[in-house]
């Protein structure tokens, strides 16, 4: 956007240069209202939202033979811009690989199904999905309510199931893909 406007400037400094030393007359201009056209001036509006997720979750794994919660996530979904007033956003996540990359090659870590997120009881404007995440398909995190501006929790508790096979401590991590879509008519 920014260089869009730069171009314009630079295009109407680069016009007045080459005319400033061209002299104009003033000229009487009859026109006929019958004549007059109008100009329709359109603004293309997009659906649209902005939201923020978490950059990163840690579970702090104590006992790998008892399930970790993560500390709360929060997840806020504004400026929402849809077709129609019946139409929702709902916002989804995927796992990028099928497994966690563990801290040591070849060492045996969580798979990306240990991983379940509760519906975040406390959603302003949404409804909240509980669900396990999985690397072949997106699942529900929260549905915004229909002809909502804004939603969000601060409340998000993301589990990582026990796992007594894991032996080697350090880093084990894995991405996710968050994925926003407007569903409904």
């Amino acid at each position: 956007m920014k260089l869009t406007r730069i171009g314009t400037c630079l295009a109407a400094i680069g016009l007045f240069v080459a005319t400033s030393s061209v002299v104009f007359a003033q000229v009487d201009i009859t026109s006929h209202a019958n004549e007059l056209t109008g100009t329709t001036l359109t603004a293309n509006v997009y659906e649209q939202c902005d939201i923020t997720v978490p950059t990163g979750i840690t579970f702090d794994v104590g006992d790998i033979s008892d399930p970790t919660i993560a500390s709360n996530a929060s997840v806020s979904v504004t400026n929402i811009v849809l077709a129609t007033a019946t139409k929702q956003l709902r916002i989804s996540i995927e796992a990028a690989a099928s497994s966690f990359t563990p801290s040591v090659v070849g060492a045996t870590t969580w798979s990306a199904g240990d991983v379940s997120w509760d519906n975040g009881t406390s959603w302003t404007s949404a409804t909240g999905a509980a669900g396990t995440l999985s690397s072949s398909t997106y699942n529900a995190v929260a549905t915004g309510a229909a002809d909502s501006a804004s939603f969000s929790t601060t409340s998000l508790k993301f589990t990582l199931a026990a796992k007594t096979t894991v032996k080697r401590s350090g880093n084990h991590t894995l991405a996710l893909v968050w994925k926003v879509e407007s569903i409904g008519s």
